[in-house]
């Protein structure tokens, strides 16, 4: 393949062990398995991390990076017990000090708590969205124009909910919280400040140890 012959690193993410296996056939060199706790475009059949990570890890032979959820020291250590190699974060990197999406968004994912996600047809399909009063309209669009969305199948968008996208997107531009379309995963109720990417990466480290050092000597000494 091209991505072979000129020596690059292919990266490819997957939301299924079914997935992971073809992904694998193509010749990919890492998987990233993104569980249903992610922000933005998510699989259209709902699998989630803790399930998802380990299956992949079992039906696969390369390194596997995992996604949704992921935020923390934590859910850092987490991963790496569940067979993951390393983790991809969204969410957590967009509510730092140098990132630069809009402060209404950086603000929305400090406010918001882990139930406060909605998922409705996007964009890319399945989309998951920092709820607000926007999101709920899509979601009710959603309900309303493509109930067969919710079966978990791919479905086409409607005139209507691509409006509504649209607009979402210049209320986001112009600061108005409420209306503004913004995507997050539910991680977002373990984020709380807006560190540098150098603080939130050595507190994830030095968290990550401290608790796989912990989980050691409770049960493995």
């Amino acid at each position: 393949s091209v991505v072979k012959r000129h020596s690059f690193i292919w990266i490819h993410v997957v939301s299924s062990v079914y997935h992971a296996r073809k992904a694998e056939q193509s010749g990919v060199d890492i998987i990233v398995a993104s569980g249903h706790e992610d922000g933005a475009h998510v699989s259209w059949e709902p699998v989630h991390s803790v399930v998802l990570l380990p299956a992949v890890v079992r039906a696969v032979g390369c390194p596997m990076v995992a996604a949704g959820g992921f935020c923390d020291g934590v859910s850092l250590a987490a991963a790496l017990c569940l067979g993951a190699v390393g983790v991809q974060m969204v969410t957590r990197f967009i509510a730092t000090q140098e990132s630069d999406f809009e402060d209404v968004w950086k603000g929305a994912i400090i406010e918001r708590e882990e139930r406060q996600t909605l998922t409705g047809r996007g964009i890319f399909g399945t989309m998951r969205f920092l709820r607000n009063r926007r999101a709920e309209k899509i979601v009710e669009q959603t309900l309303k124009d493509i109930p067969e969305f919710y079966l978990g199948h791919p479905v086409p968008s409607s005139e209507r909910i691509l409006s509504l996208e649209r607009e979402g997107f210049d209320c986001l531009l112009d600061g108005d919280s409420d209306n503004a379309l913004m995507f997050g995963g539910e991680c977002v109720g373990r984020i709380s400040h807006l560190p540098t990417v150098n603080e939130l990466i050595e507190r994830m480290i030095e968290e990550a140890q401290q608790v796989l050092r912990r989980t050691y000597e409770s049960y493995c000494m």
